[in-house]
Order: structure tokens, then C-alpha cells, then sequence
């Protein structure tokens, strides 16, 4: 075998081997559905290229492994097939072998020699000397289930299509008109002022005809329709269900408190406003500002930031990522501001303190039964395994789910009704260990199946039936006549408010009333905002105004919905604030942003016309009959 020379080399510990494959959108392909010319082995084929169903097996449990490292838990066949298991799958064989025909057609090659450098070289293989081992590179192939040829066949592949995709999807200098425009759209800002339009101030909308009511019921059929429910059995195995095992004594609790009691209730929280600088000159002179009497919020805004740009929030010493900077702002006395400090990653920072909440650490009788909780699931693992274990031997042996709670008294516990979301028709929800995984698995299973339990981690184990299933169905308009009333009124008023404000603005634009005209005649007051950028919100101003605003010159009048009631708000722009020039640090920021965009074009571009060139044919029969008999790996 070619690897046969890597034998000779010396060892490090493995750490994770899993190669990035090609992920290519289906939007992109459009692969059809083409039945003819294949051998009883041949799955896919993409212009001379073809996969077999060893193939996808393979790509399969890479894809499976993948997608259980992102749920931090080993997922199902069944579960992995509901998260897209498949698509996933067939993206990776279709992009990958796309590139690799174009490859061999340009007679691009890897030769051995530089494949078995580069595992030399890894580090993943080398021992503590720097010298290859070769046992902890078979350790690696084990790992994985992986042979030495499949993998030197993976190293080519990879090697190769990363090699023409970067060659493809290498973007020219990013031109400064470009970067002009993306950071006058980034960083521009506007000031509005406004005035709060209630629902009041519109012409009621009067009472509703039977036609009208009927037809709004017609036109959101979904707001009145039930959603699905289940019937579902469980058996939740968690520590709490093994606790008379573990044996926790009195001692127990008291050691661990002592041992954990710095750690144990709520730390000290302190609100942190922040102004960045460009460099320590800079800073030094803002702080000499803010020390001859300006506000700190104030020199914030003489910057172009606005009271969100420097609001850190309420933090504890954790939450701030830079420690230099989270240990001066704890030493800070409320409402004092710091001298400029440089962080552990070069950014100088002047920082205010306006708020202290001081930490509190519980007494051992308060903190008594968190730290019994703490000590179950610390024990409880053991014992959860073994009453796993039995469930699993009752449920081999014929027994129903039922029926093992039964004779290992377990709560066999059923629910009646519960929807996707964890409600009960009632509104309240259900409570159970690792919720989310356990919905998404009894809504990917049907009545009469038996699934394998949930891995709930700390929480233990649960098993799930599902008993009965009720299809989301449409409430009859008699049953919900007056919400149907309810909802009309809601959208009547609406519409009535924005004619009424869009007539204002109107008003407004034409000059014939001024903002304060508006504000006295609606008993209100013309409020501003702070500066805002395009994805930045405040009280009673939502995006759609932001965005609006962001299409009007300075001056322009507008109306949107103010989130209250069904109010709404006339505004009108009253600054335009021209974006600081682009700093050193941001400019690089922004020239890979546009790189990154320029090659995610070249290459979707590029996709598409291999398609077009080769053609992308699946037997659909054969990978029909390999995806619905796969055997759980």
C-alpha cells in the first residue's frame, strides 16, 4: 500500500479527523431525475463520475457523525433523517463529484508522493518529538472506520477540489467605490423626531357586516386553525428518579458547600458603558475631555456613537471577554470613569460604572438543595445507565412501554394532547427532560412505532410512544365568531390609523403643517431619537420606520406602526449623519466581506455550468430503496 512508507515514522495523541466535504446548494443544482443508462451499482452519476451506494453509505456516516457533534450527543438514523440527513448527503456526493470530473477532465492530479508529505507532517500524527506515529495514525483510521487507501483517496479528493475552488473563487482587490458604498450603508445614521398617532385620534371602524367578518375568517383561516396534537407515553428516567440510590449524607452536602460556596449564588452585576478608541492619543484626549466636564454620554455622541453603541449592559466579571478591561471596570466606583485602558488585544477603551449590584453568597441551608441536585447528577449517572439497561432488556423481551414502568416502578406517564411546541391545549406546557429533542422526535415518528429512547444527558434518559396523533384542523367560524371579531376590529383600526397618518404626512410634506402642528393638535409631543443606524431600533420607532427613513432625504416626512396598540407614528428626518472614514482595522474587515461575497458568486457561478456541462443523474428507485431500508448505523 502506498501508506506502507508511513509505518517507519514515530506518535501523538488523535485529535478530531473529520474532512470537510463540498456542501452545494440543491437551489444551484436543480438535479434531475433521470432513470436510464446505469449498472445495478451505480446510485449518482455526474458526467462520468459515478457513485455507488457504498459511496453514500460512507458519506452517510461522516454526514451522521457531523451532524451528532453539532448536538452534542449521538443522534439516531431516524433523528438524523428529520434534520435532513439525506439532502445533506447527496449534496456532498453531487457537488464533490461535480468538481471531480471537471478535475480529471483538466487532467488535474495529486500525487502520492505530496499526499504522504502532508500526513507527515500533520500534527495530529506526530509525537512529542515532531517525529510521524504511526500508531496513533492507525489509532485515527480506527476512529473514523476508515482504511489507509479510503483515506489517502479522501486526502486527494480534498486536496484537489480545495485546490480549484480556491483557484475558482479567487476574488479580485475590492474596488474603493464598492467600500465607500457598503460602509456608508453600514454606518450612516439618522436622527428622527416624531409624534405618537394613538388609535385614538383615527375615525372608529364602526361595526362589522356578517359578510365582512366571514370573509376575514377566509383570509386567515391558519390563525384559526388548531395545530396537531399527539398523545404521547413517557418514561423519564433522571436523577431525581434514582435518588434514594446514591446515598447523600449530610456530610456530603456540607463539604461540597464549603468547598464551592465562592462559586454558589448570584455574583456581583455592574452596568458598563463603554467608548472604544482608535489608539491611546485618542483616548487620552476624550478622557481629558470627560475630566473637564463633558458627560461620558455626551463625548460618546460628539463620536457618532450612539447611548446603544456604548451600553455594555449588566454584566458580571465573566461576561466581558477582555479581562484587563473587566478588572478595571470592577474596581470602578459607581459613575467613575476610567483612564484609558489598553486590552489584552491592543483596543484602548475608556469605561463608566452606573450601576452596582453587589454579589450575595447563599447560607448552606439556602443552598442545600441546589447542592443536592448538583451531588444526584454528579452520581446519578451510574445508576440511570443501569436502570437503561433494564428498560431496554423488558422492552427486548415483548414488554410495552407501559408495561416496563410497571414492573421496574417507573411513572409511566401520558399525555394527552401536546403540539410541537411543548403545549398543551390549554396553553400550559409540558415538562420533561431535553424537551426540544424530545418533541422533535415524537413529531418525527408516527402511532405504533417503537423509537429509541432520548439521551438527555444530566437530565437521564427518556422513552417515548406516541398513542394517538389528531391533524391540526380548522375551527368552524361559529365556534370562534368572536375572535374572528376581534382580529377584524384589529386590522380595521390599523387601516384606519395609517389613513389617517398618511394623511398627516401628506400635510406635513406639502407644508401646510409643521411636526409641532400635529404634536399640539394630538395633545403630544414631538420626541427625537438617537442617531440610528439601518438595523438599530427605540421605543415606539421599529424597523420598517428605520428602514423608511433610511429612503428619505433630510427633511422627508413619514408614518409606521409604532408597536403600540394599534397606534402609529409620524416622523420626519431631521439629521443625516455621514459615516466616519473606515479605520485600518475595519477596512480589512470590510475588503474580506466583499472577497468573501465576490467568491460565493464565482463559485455558485460556477457550479451551475458544470451542471449544465456534465448533467446530474440519480437512480431514484435504487437510492429510494437504500435511504428507506438503511439500517441504523
Amino acid at each position: 500500500m502506498a501508506l506502507d512508507t508511513l509505518r517507519k515514522g514515530a506518535g501523538k495523541t488523535f485529535g478530531l479527523i473529520l474532512v470537510a466535504l463540498l456542501v452545494v446548494s440543491f437551489a444551484i443544482w436543480g438535479i434531475a431525475d433521470i432513470f436510464t443508462g446505469y449498472g445495478r451499482q451505480t446510485l449518482i452519476k455526474v458526467g462520468d463520475t459515478e457513485i455507488s451506494p457504498q459511496d453514500y453509505q460512507r458519506v452517510q456516516q461522516d454526514v451522521l457523525r457531523a451532524m451528532s457533534q453539532d448536538a452534542g450527543r449521538s443522534l439516531s438514523l431516524q433523528e438524523a433523517r428529520a434534520a435532513g440527513l439525506d439532502t445533506r448527503v447527496l449534496e456532498r456526493l453531487v457537488g464533490g463529484a461535480a468538481v471531480d470530473t471537471h478535475a480529471r477532465h483538466l487532467g488535474l492530479s495529486i500525487s502520492d508522493d505530496a499526499i504522504l508529505a502532508q500526513i507527515m507532517k500533520d500534527p495530529s500524527f506526530q509525537d512529542g518529538a515532531g517525529n510521524f506515529s504511526p500508531l496513533a495514525f492507525q489509532s485515527a483510521l480506527r476512529n473514523i472506520g476508515m482504511s489507509e487507501a479510503g483515506y489517502l483517496q479522501t486526502m486527494r479528493e480534498q486536496n484537489l477540489r480545495r485546490q480549484l475552488l480556491v483557484t475558482v473563487g479567487d476574488a479580485a482587490s475590492s474596488p474603493q467605490t464598492l467600500i465607500d458604498a457598503l460602509n456608508r450603508f453600514n454606518e450612516e445614521r439618522r436622527i428622527l423626531k416624531y409624534v405618537l398617532v394613538p388609535k385614538s385620534a383615527a375615525a372608529p371602524a364602526g361595526k362589522p357586516a356578517e359578510a365582512d367578518l366571514k370573509s376575514y375568517y377566509d383570509n386567515h383561516k391558519q390563525q384559526f386553525t388548531l395545530p396537531e396534537f399527539r398523545k404521547v407515553g413517557l418514561i423519564a428516567v433522571t436523577p431525581e428518579t434514582v435518588k434514594d440510590e446514591l446515598n447523600i449524607t449530610e456530610a456530603d452536602l456540607k463539604s461540597t458547600y464549603d468547598a464551592k460556596k465562592d462559586t454558589l449564588g448570584q455574583p456581583e452585576r455592574r452596568r458598563v458603558q463603554q467608548i472604544a478608541l482608535p489608539n491611546m492619543e485618542e483616548a487620552e484626549k476624550i478622557a481629558a475631555k470627560i475630566e473637564s466636564g463633558t458627560d461620558f454620554v455626551q463625548a460618546a455622541k460628539d463620536l457618532g456613537l450612539s447611548e446603544a453603541d456604548i451600553d455594555l449592559g449588566t454584566v458580571t466579571m465573566k461576561d466581558l471577554a477582555d479581562p484587563v478591561v473587566a478588572e478595571e471596570a470592577f474596581k470602578l466606583e459607581k459613575d467613575q470613569v476610567s483612564k484609558p485602558i489598553t486590552g489584552k488585544l491592543g483596543s484602548v477603551v475608556l469605561i463608566r460604572v452606573t450601576e452596582i449590584t453587589p454579589g450575595k453568597i447563599p447560607t448552606f441551608e439556602e443552598a442545600k438543595a441546589d447542592i443536592e441536585k448538583d451531588i444526584a447528577k454528579e452520581r446519578a449517572s451510574g445508576a440511570i445507565f443501569d436502570m437503561h439497561d433494564k428498560v431496554e432488556d423488558e422492552l427486548a423481551s415483548g414488554a410495552t412501554l407501559e408495561e416496563a414502568a410497571a414492573k421496574l416502578k417507573l411513572d409511566y406517564q401520558v399525555v394527552d394532547q401536546v403540539d410541537r411546541e411543548g403545549r398543551k391545549p390549554d396553553g400550559s406546557s409540558v415538562q420533561a427532560p431535553a424537551l426540544k429533542d424530545l418533541l422533535n422526535g415524537i413529531f418525527a415518528t408516527d402511532a405504533g412505532i417503537e423509537n429509541d429512547p432520548i439521551d438527555a444527558r444530566d437530565e437521564g434518559v427518556v422513552w417515548y410512544e406516541v398513542l394517538g396523533v389528531t391533524p391540526e384542523q380548522l375551527q368552524p367560524f361559529d365556534q370562534v365568531r368572536d375572535g374572528v371579531e376581534k382580529g377584524w376590529r384589529s386590522d380595521a383600526t390599523r387601516n384606519q390609523v395609517s389613513k389617517f397618518a398618511q394623511k398627516l404626512v401628506s400635510e406635513l410634506t406639502s407644508g401646510s403643517k409643521t411636526l409641532e402642528d400635529v404634536a399640539k393638535e394630538l395633545g403630544s409631543d414631538v420626541l427625537p431619537t438617537s442617531a440610528l443606524k439601518r438595523d438599530d431600533i427605540t421605543v415606539n420607532v421599529l424597523p420598517a420606520a428605520v428602514q423608511q427613513a433610511f429612503t428619505l432625504p433630510k427633511g422627508g416626512f413619514g408614518s409606521a406602526a409604532s408597536g403600540v396598540d394599534e397606534g402609529r407614528i409620524v416622523f420626519q428626518v431631521d439629521e443625516i449623519v455621514e459615516p466616519p472614514a473606515v479605520d485600518e482595522r475595519a477596512l480589512k474587515q470590510l475588503k474580506s466581506r466583499i472577497a468573501l461575497l465576490f467568491s460565493e458568486d464565482i463559485i455558485a457561478e460556477y457550479f451551475s455550468e458544470l451542471e449544465q456541462t456534465y448533467g446530474v443523474q440519480i437512480n431514484r428507485q435504487a437510492l429510494s430503496k437504500l435511504v428507506g431500508g438503511g439500517e441504523e448505523p
